[in-house]
């Protein structure tokens, strides 16, 4: 069982000019807001191959895939190598912790605030932050003049931490 971390986000157009209010509103899609989702995938998204081995389990399996110290890989030795050099990892749970910071995608998401020039949101993730996803929305957000604000609760801990 993790420890969860709550986020709050806010994503500010800053003088509020068109290329602004279109840069959010890119985002926003890419997360998938108007769905009620603050989704990663929208921004480091998990390959195929690799989020495959999410969907297996005792009762789900699949014969080109084994399971590997409770994750499922796929048992070509020379696709996990290829998955390997192509995205670092061969599997759904390395590759969250690696490319998003954290091992599943947000969950308990509110969009408290969401009109033409910000964005607010909370959302859960598991043990911490979403720190790859953070630094990638960070990057968006100074290309497009965007003002982000992003801190943290951590469970079991006191005060705030400043993500982004």
């Amino acid at each position: 069982m993790p420890n969860h971390t709550t986020n709050f986000v806010t994503i500010e157009t800053n003088t509020n000019v068109d290329e602004e209010i279109q840069a959010l509103e890119e985002l926003k899609n890419d997360l998938r807001i108007k769905e009620g989702k603050f989704d990663f995938e929208g921004i480091v998204p998990m390959p195929e191959e690799i989020k495959k081995g999410a969907t297996l389990d005792f009762h789900n399996k699949d014969e080109d895939y084994i399971n590997v110290m409770g994750v499922y890989v796929p048992k070509d030795e020379l696709a996990r190598r290829r998955l390997k050099l192509d995205y670092g990892c061969d599997n759904w749970y390395d590759f969250a912790c690696l490319h998003w910071g954290t091992k599943w995608n947000a969950y308990s998401v509110e969009v408290e605030q969401d009109d033409t020039h910000m964005l607010y949101v909370i959302f859960s993730t598991a043990w911490d932050s979403p720190r790859g996803i953070a630094e990638r929305i960070k990057r968006y957000c100074e290309q497009h003049n965007l003002v982000l604000d992003w801190y943290a609760q951590h469970e079991f801990e006191e005060g705030t931490e400043q993500i982004a």
